[in-house]
């Protein structure tokens, strides 16, 4: 088990409870405290598990990459120390490898109920992270690796996690895993997450991670060259369309609110594309309405939105950097000179 940790006193005694009380105990306990400032690593200290201390922050991918080298068995199981884990999460994780052998991947899912409720930012990222993951059930195409099973073997295969990544280096982790492993979603693997619970740490996340993700992942579609694609490296996992039209007509919509002072008939077009956003995302909106109320989705509807808005900035400003980077390097390339007889 290995336990990424940065600044996380209030959930580590929780995560770590949780691992000790699995029903399959951990063959070994490896938290890598990434220069946490907080009480952490005297927390961890506490229930003698092996403690890996940076002594300067380096990101989580570092720190899963840390625990992994550690690590001594056959599978790695990692869990985010902001997650306290159902009693038969591991003993699952192990079922679904044994019974799936060319599975090199699998993942669990949120829990509807946060592990503190916090009100109603984390309330919706918690509903959001839980509808999506248990969509993926079974075979998926895409990687997220917050309590997440790989046989070691594969992780070391595939190389570990991109260091140079802060954002989606889970995501960019499973573009690498070759084309014969499966990469499996099972609902028996549960988790309550402590997510984020304020609307600008929210957001800023969310942009930093398009951002990221746009670069690591959309971008990199075009820097593979035909013999990588055809060769058994994992295509970038499909967009989901849903999102695709929600997030582009929002923020379609917003530039278009200008057109209003051209013509009032203009003001149509914004709220069209709006419309069109809340129908891209109307199976969402109908699982918060059934969970949490009518009062819940107008506030859920507006945050999706504001959701769809932020990743549009940020993938579109991604797409745009990695554009530039590559016109750069084009330019920069020597041009070979061929005799004409």
């Amino acid at each position: 088990m290995v336990v990424p940790n940065f600044n996380k006193e209030r959930t580590l005694r929780d995560c770590l409870s949780a691992v000790y009380a699995q029903t399959l105990p951990p063959a070994e306990v490896i938290v890598v405290d990434d220069a946490s400032t907080d009480r952490s690593r005297q927390i961890a200290a506490g229930f003698g598990c092996t403690l890996v201390a940076f002594p300067t922050n380096r990101g989580v991918s570092a720190a899963r990459n840390a625990g992994a080298a550690r690590a001594t068995g056959d599978v790695l199981f990692f869990v985010d120390s902001d997650i306290a884990l159902a009693p038969d999460a591991l003993a699952a994780a192990v079922r679904v490898l044994e019974a799936h052998p060319d599975c090199g991947v699998v993942q669990g899912i949120y829990d509807l109920r946060p592990l503190y409720d916090d009100g109603p930012v984390e309330a919706y990222k918690t509903l959001f992270e839980h509808y999506w993951r248990r969509r993926a059930t079974g075979v998926t195409t895409s990687t997220m690796f917050a309590l997440t099973a790989v046989p070691k073997a594969v992780f070391e295969l595939v190389g570990g996690f991109d260091e140079r990544l802060r954002d989606a280096e889970d995501v960019e982790f499973g573009t690498r895993l070759p084309r014969r492993y499966e990469i499996r979603v099972s609902d028996e693997i549960v988790g309550r997450h402590d997510d984020v619970d304020r609307l600008w740490p929210y957001l800023s996340e969310l942009f930093r991670r398009a951002v990221t993700y746009a670069d690591a992942v959309v971008a990199a579609r075009w820097r593979r060259s035909p013999v990588e694609t055809e060769a058994e490296e994992r295509q970038p996992h499909p967009v989901d369309l849903g999102s695709v039209v929600g997030m582009g007509a929002t923020g379609l919509a917003v530039a278009a609110m200008p057109l209003v002072f051209v013509t009032p008939w203009l003001g149509l077009l914004p709220v069209a594309l709006l419309t069109a956003a809340v129908v891209a995302d109307r199976d969402l909106l109908a699982f918060a309405l059934r969970h949490r109320g009518p009062w819940f989705l107008v506030y859920a509807t507006w945050l999706r939105l504001m959701t769809h808005l932020t990743e549009f900035v940020g993938m579109g400003l991604g797409v745009c950097a990695a554009l530039v980077r590559r016109v750069r390097a084009d330019r920069s390339r020597p041009v070979s000179l061929v005799s004409r007889r």
